[in-house]
């Protein structure tokens, strides 16, 4: 593992490049303002659907709500690590760290913890704000660990697949499809919609779903999410060391 020096340095370096760029500045904002938005937009919004189209849409709230806080919040830790990783292969960094004595393996470990600890307590904070459609505080911990997760897999598979930050941009479109298949799987009945499990972040949404109706198995949905994302996670890593080497 590397030294506690260069954890340091590599973390301060990553801070740098963050903060000088506006793109990512931006889209963590938006976020956020995003989800303060939400604390009065849903009310609002269930009140009159109500009243216009005799629509009750408070069944469909925990839906609403996982969409952005269990889908989306790992998404900006996602995007921003998978940034920092392309820009370590641009500028020859990860090639450096092939033949220094801080192996490789060791930045991305630092770079996947730091997204997975962003990623889980943005979607705390921002199930917090909006408090909407809450499950219990244990369970919704529990779902931030599991949501977690995606932020580490979205980054290495921009970083592995990506050769430039354009090419980055047209994943990120592609790859942000992925909550869109946990919304469709909703409507689907069980056991068809389980299928959707092969995409990790969705048994994420199926534990918020589960702990909210005050279902008692939504620990089964974490276990499974966790199990099956760090299996991504190694295939991933394996993917962009490979990319590294080129």
């Amino acid at each position: 593992m590397p030294s506690t020096i260069a954890v340091r340095g590599m973390l301060r370096t990553d801070a740098l490049r963050v903060s000088r760029d506006r793109f990512l500045i931006g889209i963590t904002l938006y976020i956020l303002a995003v989800t303060a938005a939400m604390r009065w937009l849903i009310p609002s919004l269930t009140i009159d659907i109500a009243a216009e189209w005799r629509f009750n849409l408070t069944p469909y709230h925990p839906l609403l709500i996982s969409y952005f806080i269990v889908q989306l919040a790992p998404m900006v830790p996602g995007i921003i690590g998978g940034f920092l990783l392309l820009e370590s292969r641009e500028d020859g960094t990860v090639k450096a760290l092939l033949v220094s004595p801080n192996p490789l393996t060791g930045y991305i470990a630092i770079v996947c913890v730091v997204m997975f600890v962003s990623a889980m307590m943005l979607t705390v904070v921002q199930a917090t704000i909006i408090g909407v459609a809450l499950p219990p505080l244990p369970a919704l911990i529990a779902v931030g660990l599991a949501a977690a997760s995606g932020a580490p897999m979205f980054a290495l598979l921009i970083a592995a697949l990506a050769n430039n930050k354009v090419q980055a941009f047209a994943y990120m479109k592609v790859f942000g499809l992925g909550p869109l298949l946990v919304t469709l799987a909703y409507f689907l009945p069980e056991p068809w919609q389980w299928s959707a499990a092969i995409y990790p972040p969705y048994c994420a949404s199926k534990a918020y779903w589960v702990a909210e109706a005050g279902g008692g198995e939504w620990p089964l949905w974490i276990l499974g999410g966790l199990a099956s994302s760090v299996i991504w996670i190694g295939v991933l890593q394996r993917l962009f060391l490979r990319a590294a080497q080129k």
